[in-house]
């Protein structure tokens, strides 16, 4: 087989991983297999061999998560750990006996004083065909058989569940809503997987952390979104598809959508009312606009290129939005809102407007920041988002295009800002009026969202994480990842300061910290630029970078993971498992599951039978 290419037919890390058993080698911390590939990882690839004419489809805007019915009901005996029907189970927290408790959580839906109903949705892994390139066809995985997948919708205090089935006959996936506050068992750890042709129902209780009893304003996300992250095939799974967005408000941004300090989420008439699909979701508001970024690279096919032993990175040389190489957009001369997310595995983008015009930024990550930013471009690197609004009420009968000015020639890092070098991501084009049955919007000059800071007394913990090359591959403090082993036992509620820091030399890693939002306090000593003062849940390593963080480990426990978020990275275990554990009545902190041996998750939390664990150690390693 040609190692430089792959399709979706063709070689997979995990399938390397499962025929050479590789995976107990790695759990005994044996490395030598990194040796096998011996080239310098650089090359970026072959040129993708196809022309286009650029911006001649209109961007596609992904359709919203239909509601469904779910037979049999989540957290039934049918639908229990090891059942047919849904082998995976429900995270323990659903059950009204646990401690946590859903009921406590659920809030009352403001437009009728009654408390949330549990929506509930069906998310299939498939396999797919689109045209990233117009005319080109090209196999893809998809979310329901849409790349991006279809839009997930929520509210704050209003449970979920989304039944998530793998159709995907050769490889085992799991599913991670990145930036939400979730249970441990519907986070998406690596090794918590859906089987082929299994199921697994995620709760999600779209909850913010309490404090003094309520739900904590300052840390409600607003634009989240999710993703593959099965152990060893993150970066291939997202690379060919698996990825989407979730929208979630609470009273606080639908007052300010209701005041018109920003665009509905929802589409709604001229009279304000609800406007839903056929099959019954709700559909993406006119003036809030989600775009994905990501790079392709095309064999002569029309397959995606990709190199199973890349180290460093995957970087194309084709750019898509929402899974539309460089698409336009009608606009109307009023203001947007746009939920800019790098969905790349390694590229770093500075986007501006080719008119010089400035935006406001007004989130990072999956928050509302305190204050909206003016910007004249926007930073995102691999897993950021960038919440803006860009006005057009000037530009009647004009066209401007969204440009990347970073250069990136390999995964390792970007060359630089090059302002001559611009890269059209996204034509605009502007219409000469507006539709004034929708009023305009204005972003407050004020408060959007409060912040409650973190401060360093807080902290009672103090964590060193030394980010580095090793082999070719990728370790943190020296260390492979190993899911039989609990890298940071955490006790639940503590309050800590991480100390991340970047020695592997010219390459660039954004770290990612799953189940609840950090506090940049310092980068190399410095204050942080504006956009990242207030909470992220990823912090760009730039080469030779130190940051300090501030982090909070409220409401669920179990196993989590953090690693770096440049996908290739992440499956060369550039990754480590932090456990949040219960106090015990003595004080002391509960002893963490992960023994170190074997991987001991209660099937409960993990969701796989602890037989199955047991006879395949090679999945859980």
């Amino acid at each position: 087989m040609n190692k430089k290419k792959s399709t979706t037919h063709q070689l997979t890390r995990r399938t390397f991983i499962r025929q050479t058993g590789i995976a107990a080698a790695l759990a005994a911390g044996v490395s030598s297999y990194l040796r096998l590939a011996p080239q310098a990882f650089a090359n970026a690839g072959p040129a993708t061999p196809f022309s286009f004419t650029p911006f001649t489809r209109p961007l596609p805007i992904p359709g919203r998560l239909a509601p469904a019915t779910l037979n049999p009901a989540p957290g039934s005996i049918d639908a229990a750990v090891g059942s047919p029907a849904v082998y995976h189970g429900i995270a323990p927290e659903y059950n009204p006996a646990h401690a946590f408790n859903k009921a406590s959580w659920v809030l009352t839906d403001p437009s009728t004083g009654k408390p949330f109903a549990e929506k509930r949705h069906i998310l299939e892994y498939k396999r797919t065909q689109a045209e990233l390139i117009p005319g080109v066809k090209t196999n893809l995985y998809g979310f329901n058989g849409t790349v991006p997948g279809p839009t997930i919708r929520a509210r704050l205090g209003e449970p979920m569940v989304v039944r998530v089935k793998n159709s995907l006959a050769d490889t085992e996936t799991s599913l991670h809503l990145h930036g939400g506050h979730s249970p441990s068992h519907a986070d998406g750890h690596p090794c918590f997987y859906v089987f082929p042709n299994q199921q697994r129902d995620y709760f999600y209780p779209h909850v913010a952390p309490k404090v003094n009893g309520k739900m904590d304003v300052a840390e409600v996300p607003s634009t989240m979104w999710y993703h593959d992250h099965g152990n060893d095939v993150t970066a291939f799974n997202v690379a060919h598809g698996l990825a989407g967005f979730c929208l979630l408000t609470d009273q606080l941004e639908e007052n300010l959508i209701k005041n018109r300090y920003l665009p509905d989420v929802d589409l709604r008439d001229a009279a304000g009312n609800l406007l839903l699909a056929a099959d019954g979701s709700t559909q993406q508001g006119r003036y809030d606009i989600p775009m994905a970024f990501t790079d392709q690279r095309f064999n002569a096919d029309g397959s995606l290129w990709w190199d199973p032993f890349d180290h460093d990175g995957r970087i194309g040389d084709v750019f898509t939005v929402n899974g539309c190489a460089q698409p336009f957009l009608n606009v109307e001369p009023r203001k947007y809102r746009f939920r800019m997310l790098c969905a790349s595995l390694a590229r770093v983008y500075q986007l501006r407007l080719s008119n010089g015009q400035t935006m406001q930024q007004i989130g990072n990550d999956s928050w509302l920041l305190p204050k909206a930013i003016e910007t004249s471009s926007l930073y995102l690197n691999p897993a950021r988002r960038a919440d803006v609004i860009i006005d057009f009420s000037k530009l009647a009968g004009q066209t401007i295009y969204l440009e990347n000015i970073m250069t990136q020639t390999n995964g390792r890092k970007p060359d630089g800002v090059d302002p001559k070098a611009p890269i059209k991501m996204v034509k605009f084009v502007v219409g000469k009026t507006k539709n004034t049955a929708f009023p305009d919007f204005n972003v407050p000059t004020g408060v959007i969202r409060p912040h409650v800071n973190i401060t360093a007394a807080e902290a009672t913990v103090t964590r060193y994480f030394d980010f580095n090359r090793s082999n070719g591959a990728w370790q943190i403090n020296g260390e492979f990842y190993n899911a039989y082993r609990c890298d940071a036992h955490i006790r639940k509620g503590a309050v800590e300061k991480w100390v991340l820091r970047n020695g592997s030399g010219g390459w660039w890693h954004p770290i990612h910290i799953h189940v609840e939002a950090h506090q940049v306090v310092s980068i190399n000593g410095k204050a942080p630029p504006d956009f990242l003062k207030y909470k992220s849940d990823h912090t760009m390593l730039e080469d030779n970078t130190t940051v300090e963080l501030l982090m909070k480990f409220r409401t669920f426990d179990g196993p989590f993971v953090f690693h770096c978020h440049n996908n290739n990275h992440e499956d060369m275990r550039m990754m480590k498992q932090m456990e949040i554990c219960n106090i015990e009545t003595s004080g002391a902190t509960c002893p963490p599951t992960l023994n170190g041996q074997w991987f001991s998750v209660p099937q409960a939390t993990c969701g796989v039978p602890t037989d199955y664990v047991k006879s395949h150690p090679g999945l859980f390693s």
